[in-house]
């Protein structure tokens, strides 16, 4: 889900963008109905709630005890879902080896994160050796309806390709429980 209107929800389906109105479907996926937090989605007759900004065969649900949002690991046995910073959309993969969220410089552009002014420069080791970074903090980073305010973060100095790195300072601030292939957050 990658927007949400008063009647209409914007999606990717097989990697392509979608708008569907309330009652609307594409192949087997109908949009049931819709708010300013999710779309429910009627998928070859089961009902699954999105909340924006996830994707990736994310699952959204509420528990007594907060939100939560149920990764499926991939072919390469990484979970990747997407999510939001500071209100824009972004693939994350789940990485408890990173101390914080990470990003390269051409996705803290993106993004609008302004590292070079309000940043703390540093170094960082990587899988690629010892790389400049600049310390950074985050508005808000959201993975379904799981929010996180004020999350640290790392904007390496490179241009490399790798994904966004969903990192413990978000991952210390929610409950994780990995089952087989699955990974299930829940907010606190």
């Amino acid at each position: 889900v990658l927007g949400l209107l008063a009647d209409r929800a914007m999606m990717k389906i097989d990697g392509e963008t979608h708008i569907l109105k309330v009652g609307d479907s594409y192949e087997d996926i109908t949009l049931v109905t819709v708010n300013s937090q999710e779309a429910r989605l009627l998928i070859n007759g089961k009902e699954r709630v999105f909340g924006l900004g996830q994707d990736r065969g994310g699952v959204q649900k509420r528990e007594e005890n907060g939100e939560s949002v149920l990764i499926s690991a991939n072919a390469n046995n990484q979970y990747v879902t997407s999510g939001i910073i500071n209100g824009r959309v972004v693939d994350f993969i789940v990485d408890t080896g990173a101390n914080t969220v990470s990003m390269n410089r051409n996705d803290a552009a993106r993004l609008g994160v302004d590292y070079r002014r309000l940043g703390t420069e540093g170094l960082s080791g990587t899988a690629n050796g010892v790389v400049k970074t600049w310390r950074v903090r985050l508005d808000k980073v959201k993975v379904g309806a799981i929010s996180v305010g004020s999350v640290e973060a790392t904007v390496r100095d490179t241009d490399d390709n790798a994904p966004v790195l969903l990192g413990m300072s978000f991952l210390s601030r929610v409950k994780m429980e990995q089952n087989g292939s699955s990974l299930k957050l829940t907010g606190r």
